[in-house]
């Protein structure tokens, strides 16, 4: 089954894409693609271990390139804007913290449902429970990164990584850096348009025209 992901993977095709052509779900195609890179991960750390102790003592000066490891037993989570509307996540949870969860729930790490929390947090000082808005994610085991799509862009958002408490409720296990997606391209120019305004170079924003002179709705965060 993995050589014909691999193979599929290498076309070009996504793990959906490839979920629907193998008739399986998304989740077991991700965790048999995740698995695999993590062993191929492994293998080349050990190749590049053993080159550098079989190597001649270095005579004159040159580099070595490092690589690295598929996932370090540390406790990371870090979001990155792709697009206005997308953020892309990774993360890492050490297996110190999976036992302390693994403790409280009294249950085995692997046996407990994986969530993702993402919350709109623009323009306010983030205490866990006053975001504007939140969703969450249902996220397969043994995945390790994410890409979160149909954001609102100009939005500053915080993504936990979490798992279901017997009651239903979200418990989080690690927390992302605040993150913001840019304004979208295609209204730049009334940002432009406001600029003259306010400098007195136009007695009305330009982009006042372009609205219904019966009413006007401004969307509030």
């Amino acid at each position: 089954m993995i050589n014909e992901i691999v193979k599929m993977k290498e076309k070009g095709l996504t793990l959906q894409q490839i979920a629907e052509k193998m008739n399986l779900s998304l989740g077991k195609v991700q965790y048999r693609w995740n698995k695999y890179r993590q062993e191929a991960g492994k293998v080349r750390e050990e190749e590049n271990a053993e080159e550098l102790i079989l190597a001649d003592p270095p005579k004159q000066e040159h580099s070595i390139q490092w690589v690295m490891p598929y996932e370090f037993d540390e406790d990371t989570l870090f979001a990155m804007v792709q697009s206005p509307t997308s953020i892309y996540v990774y993360w890492s949870i050490s297996s110190m913290k999976q036992k302390m969860v693994e403790h409280h729930f009294r249950t085995p790490w692997s046996e407990l449902p994986k969530r993702m929390k993402i919350y709109d947090v623009t323009d306010i000082i983030f205490q866990g429970h006053n975001a504007h808005r939140n969703f969450e994610i249902e996220i397969p085991e043994m995945t390790n990164n994410w890409f979160i799509q149909h954001l609102e862009p100009d939005r500053t958002y915080v993504i936990d990584v979490g798992t279901r408490t017997f009651d239903g409720s979200f418990f989080t296990v690690l927390r992302s850096n605040p993150v913001e997606t840019p304004r979208d391209q295609s209204n730049e120019h009334r940002t432009g348009s406001v600029m003259n305004w306010k400098n007195g170079n136009a007695d009305v924003p330009e982009w006042m025209e372009n609205f219904s002179s019966y009413s006007y709705y401004q969307k509030i965060r």
